[in-house]
């Protein structure tokens, strides 16, 4: 699979974590952080209705460091107040 099209699976699968400032801001950083984690995690796991989410979900104890650190960032950054 492409990285760019893996980085806006990722983007979607985050959708409900974030609101789209922080999907624009932290976008590119996800993709880059966490395609090869989809990749190894979820082959074949087809996008749409949270399943690449799930995916990942469920293999949260299995993501690389940057893909788990970035995803966290933009988590906590969605959170700050502001």
């Amino acid at each position: 699979m492409k990285k760019e099209k893996i980085g806006r699976l990722l983007v979607l699968a985050l959708l409900p974590l974030m609101s789209p400032t922080a999907i624009a801001q932290e976008g590119m950083t996800l993709a880059r952080a966490c395609a090869g984690d989809i990749d190894r995690l979820c082959p074949g796991v087809p996008p749409g209705q949270g399943r690449i989410k799930a995916c990942m979900k469920a293999h949260v104890t299995e993501l690389s460091a940057p893909c788990f650190d970035a995803i966290m960032k933009a988590v906590a950054a969605e959170k700050e107040p502001g």
